[in-house]
């Protein structure tokens, strides 16, 4: 793509001058009946990477979800502005020497209707993610916890769950291994309390705009599908005296190009991932707007091990070899992303790692030698190719359709033809949760950092194991890695964990991502983490710095 033409950062827009610093700033917008006209000071525009698919907590499986959850609800552990564990709904714990039983003290909160929020309400939440009924893609989550495992599996009812609500504020958790990482895991989504009173009365509606009731810092205001998702301030939230925003936009923006043009004309405040094709522009004219944090994000193949010829551990690892990750990531992504040959990235808490694909110093030639060798043991060459579909995460033009094409070119030297099929999030991820695809790429965002939150992706079984690995000796060593106490030796059997996985060629990985995000400046208390999550309730906008910044 020709680089665009450079223009002024200060852009003129309709409207003239803009009010004083407290009032409101006119934009220009595209005409859209679903967008609000102005902007205002205590108003939050966030791009949000792609349109929801629904805001249940027990249903969610992406990020751009988890984004709005995380500011409508809040755990018995939240995040601070760089992503690490606050409390929450838990003023205080306390673990016994074994670390098995934790017992969590709440705080008096309400839900947004004025309901009491108690301990009982987790017990609610975690069971019902766990019900077979339910059908949710991430109940794996909640293994940790006592039982839940026979539970979701329909062997054990609800109630055997290792979580008791002792009284209204005390919830006792057993857990069937011991977990260091258990407070990092309770900020996730499907570890939230939920209102039975309300989920129970309305079914699955509960979570659409004028049911949804939270204990967060916002309350759904309204979703107009593909447009926006609206959430206001809520004045029952126990901290509400220091939320500074009023008004946060969601709006989904999966076209990356297009979304920079909006966020250049101040129609975004952030958006989080910019295109990557365009960065070098971005670079020398907004700088002020990126920053390069490494994120707990993989970007990997993922293959279907019970379609042929995948099922093939020789075309698994001719695949492996005959991606050119250097080229990928310095030619075509162009954003500083790190080519992986692991799965766990290397910034990964409490993680020593070691484990690596084992051609990593091996020329790019002798790696296509090689990887044609394998095909043509397995039975193919020119005369017999293997024809099969590659799915994408987007529908738009941009780096991951020029990704997907240079992949189809270097699969093409492996007698492996492959046909591009673009689909948005709510199709893509659906698809691969149900195994329906034979090749596809996606991005795996850590729940929280620890290398089992990335290893856990190729369990037997697993809720997110998209491509149906199954390796018994696997899944031992991770078991046994979830049964180590000492942190060290845990680090050496995930490492040994991950070894077998790359050994099988479970899954393809690409590279480790750099923040994407742009941000302008005027956007205050916005941060820089290695999940890249960003809880609005740490927001506050100088509305001077935006009108400046604007006109």
């Amino acid at each position: 793509m020709a680089p665009r033409k450079t223009w002024s950062r200060r852009l003129a827009l309709a409207g003239g001058a803009a009010a004083a610093a407290g009032g409101y700033l006119a934009l220009r917008r595209p005409q859209s009946a679903g967008r609000h006209k102005v902007t205002e000071a205590h108003t939050f525009l966030r791009g949000n990477m792609a349109e929801p698919e629904t805001l249940d907590p027990s249903l969610s499986s992406g990020i751009q979800e988890e984004e709005i959850i995380g500011d409508l609800m809040v755990g018995l552990m939240d995040l601070n502005p760089l992503a690490r564990p606050i409390p929450g709904m838990a003023l205080r714990w306390e673990s016994s020497a074994d670390g098995l039983t934790w017992t969590f003290y709440l705080r008096q909160a309400l839900w947004s209707d004025g309901a009491p929020v108690t301990a009982h309400d987790f017990v609610y939440g975690w069971q019902r993610i766990l019900n077979p009924a339910t059908a949710s893609s991430y109940s794996y989550f909640l293994y940790v916890v006592k039982n839940a495992q026979p539970i979701n599996a329909g062997k054990m009812p609800l109630t055997a769950l290792g979580a008791k609500a002792l009284d209204d504020h005390t919830l006792e958790v057993h857990l069937e291994h011991p977990a260091p990482y258990l407070l990092e895991m309770l900020t996730h989504q499907t570890m939230l309390p939920l209102p039975r009173h309300v989920v129970e009365s309305k079914g699955r509606k509960w979570a659409q705009p004028g049911n949804y009731v939270g204990n967060g810092p916002f309350t759904l205001k309204a979703w107009v599908p593909n447009d926006h998702v609206l959430v206001e301030k809520n004045p029952r939230y126990y901290d509400a005296a220091n939320v500074a925003l009023e008004k946060v936009y969601f709006f989904p923006t999966d076209d990356y190009g297009a979304a920079l043009q909006r966020f250049r004309a101040g129609e975004l405040d952030v958006q989080t991932k910019l295109p990557a094709q365009q960065f070098g522009w971005i670079k020398a004219n907004i700088p002020e707007t990126v920053d390069t944090t490494p994120l707990l994000i993989t970007e990997i193949i993922t293959i279907n091990h019970k379609r042929a010829p995948f099922d093939d551990p020789r075309v698994r690892e001719a695949i492996n070899l005959a991606l050119n990750r250097e080229a990928l990531t310095q030619r075509i992504v162009r954003v500083g992303d790190l080519p992986a040959y692991s799965f766990v990235p290397p910034s990964t808490a409490n993680y020593a790692g070691g484990a690596a694909l084992d051609f990593r110093t091996m020329p790019p030639e002798k790696r296509m030698e090689k990887a044609r060798a394998l095909m043509h043991s397995a039975g193919f060459d020119e005369n017999n190719r293997v024809k099969t579909t590659y799915m994408i995460r987007v529908t738009t033009p941009g780096y991951q359709r020029a990704v997907a094409a240079a992949i189809q070119q270097m699969l093409a030297q492996i007698y492996l033809d492959i046909a591009i099929t673009p689909n948005d999030m709510r199709v893509f991820y659906p698809a691969i949760q149900v195994h329906d695809f034979d090749m596809a790429q996606a991005g795996w965002s850590a729940d929280f950092n620890d290398a089992s939150n990335f290893l856990d992706l190729f369990r037997t079984g697993g809720g997110n194991n998209w491509g149906q690995y199954s390796n018994p000796a696997f899944d031992e060593a991770l078991d046994g890695a979830q049964h180590e106490v000492n942190l060290q030796s845990r680090s050496q059997k995930l490492a040994a964990a991950e070894a077998i996985a790359l050994k099988d060629h479970a899954a393809m990985p690409l590279w480790f991502w750099i923040n994407p995000n742009m941000v302008w400046p005027y956007v205050q208390g916005w941060k820089g983490n290695p999940l890249d999550f960003h809880r609005s309730r740490w927001v506050s906008i100088d509305q001077a710095a935006r009108i400046q910044q604007f006109t």
